[in-house]
């Protein structure tokens, strides 16, 4: 029986595990962690992946259309052929292969007014809340930066039942990343998978025929994302355990080697005290930028850019490099917002009823917030009229901001009103890196020599070359990718 060793168990590396293994070879999945999961278990656990069963009126074709229009940097078109094609197939596969069922998000695409794109939504599945059984929960790891088991369907709504959250608590129910999780997870032991948690692996095992590397990005070490990433990159928001284990691996298998340079951006704020696995927690700003009452600004008080966009390409913005002053005048940028938004919205672990912390900086008028947080005050009062001028008729002409689908999706455009006045401190962040050893289709990982395949090495997922370079298609474009080539490397690493 040939044997497979899996290093890691987020996404990728369960579902390599879980085809491996329905592929007749004994799997063994190494996670560096005490628990399962990875950054896998942190995630809303969305998977965007076009051309589903409950979307007749979509196809591969039109969905590679919508890649091909989002192809900057480093684009691996075959790739993306091979995702638009296999995506339907990979939903069904898991629902076959597992407990876990999907249900649509409306989420338009995130550029949906490319050729190609869907400002309707729908190519955004989330799993199901699902009954987990204890023993699969407790090997699974928290997310402190959730807050309740809530589906994004009913985020999105606004129609939450605190008496159903309460009972999902009881009973065990998981929602978001970790639901995903416990349903491979549960089909992996259900197919005889091994699970060695707190395993860290730094060199190819010598016990397998094949090794999948499925281990995350490199984020969370600072000597690769100094020595690999356009910077600045402050704060990772992904699990401890991404510190390039896989990628050292994979160079050292003299593997070919992509998209170094790239991320799955985002603007993330630190609450202080807050850890992780005794390493900092990022808390990742989505639509809170999105909600009527708000701007963004950089040190010079000036807006910059449509706040409501997707987090990857907001979160790119704020690497912006002032020449003439030399200096990245983004770092720090700040959220701004006014009294009637502090009253109606949660912010990260904030909610409406707790006082106002340390944290979060305050002031009874503009330039006394300018003061607080160091830019000028005359510009930001500027900035802030000049877009309530406009915000009032539901206009941006700066920037856009409310005339897309998605920015509509997500959020409202108004004006900021009256005082106090709050800002929240932004940071340029990462989900994971998309940079790592180039596969084939199967992801079988390639060498930089000869450019054929290393025999026995594949990998999936944030540890892998993205195909898709620049662009994030859609909400769940990170683990909807990581499924279809996690499936595609575990068959091929049984197969070969």
């Amino acid at each position: 029986m040939r044997t497979v060793g899996v290093i890691g168990s987020g996404a990728a590396g369960l579902a390599a595990a879980l085809a491996a293994a329905g592929s007749g070879a004994r799997v063994t999945v190494y996670e560096s962690g005490e628990r399962v999961g990875g950054t896998t278990a942190l995630s809303g656990g969305n998977v965007w992946l076009p051309a589903h069963a409950d979307l007749p009126d979509d196809s591969p074709e039109q969905a590679l259309r919508y890649l091909r229009s989002l192809a900057l940097g480093d684009f691996d078109d075959d790739l993306a052929a091979v995702f638009a094609r296999e995506a339907g197939p990979t939903a069904r596969r898991i629902e076959a292969a597992s407990a876990l069922r999907w249900q649509p998000l409306a989420y338009p695409d995130y550029h949906s007014e490319l050729d190609g794109g869907r400002p309707q939504g729908g190519r955004t599945l989330e799993p199901k809340p699902l009954a987990c059984a204890p023993e699969i929960e407790a090997m699974l790891r928290t997310a402190p930066n959730i807050s309740a088991p809530v589906t994004y369907n009913e985020l999105v709504s606004g129609e939450i039942d605190r008496e159903r959250i309460a009972e999902r608590r009881e009973q065990g129910i998981l929602t978001l990343g970790r639901a995903l999780l416990a349903g491979l997870l549960q089909a992996c032991i259900q197919a005889g998978v091994s699970i060695r948690t707190g395993t860290r692996v730094r060199e190819l095992p010598a016990e397998h025929d094949a090794v999948v590397l499925a281990s995350g990005g490199f984020e969370r070490d600072a000597g690769l994302a100094r020595s690999f990433l356009r910077g600045p990159m402050c704060a990772p928001v992904g699990a401890p355990g991404a510190q390039g284990d896989g990628l050292r691996i994979a160079m050292a298998a003299g593997a070919a080697l992509g998209c170094m340079s790239e991320a799955w951006w985002c603007a993330a704020t630190k609450v202080p005290g807050e850890e992780i696995d005794g390493a900092p927690l990022w808390r990742l700003i989505l639509t809170e930028r999105a909600r009527p009452g708000c701007i963004v600004v950089d040190g010079g008080g000036r807006r910059f850019e449509n706040e409501a966009q997707n987090y990857n390409d907001f979160g790119r913005s704020l690497q912006g490099f002032d020449a003439s002053a030399y200096a990245f005048n983004r770092v720090p940028a700040w959220m701004i917002f006014d009294a009637s938004y502090r009253q109606r919205y949660r912010l990260g672990p904030l909610t409406r009823e707790d006082p106002d912390p340390e944290w979060l900086m305050r002031g009874a008028s503009l330039e006394e917030l300018a003061r607080e947080i160091g830019v000028p005050g005359g510009a930001l009062r500027d900035s802030i009229e000049r877009f309530n001028e406009h915000a009032v008729h539901g206009a941006d002409p700066d920037f856009g901001r409310g005339s897309y689908a998605y920015d509509r999706f997500i959020g409202e455009l108004g004006p900021l009103g009256e005082p106090p006045y709050y800002a929240l401190r932004l940071l340029p962040g990462c989900l994971g890196t998309k940079g790592g050893p180039r596969t084939d289709a199967d992801g079988r990982v390639l060498s930089i020599s000869s450019g054929e395949p290393i025999p026995g090495l594949y990998a999936a997922g944030n540890v892998a070359a993205s195909p898709f370079g620049l662009a994030y298609p859609g909400a769940g474009g990170t683990l909807g990718q990581a499924l279809v080539f996690g499936l595609r490397a575990g068959d091929a690493a049984a197969a070969d």
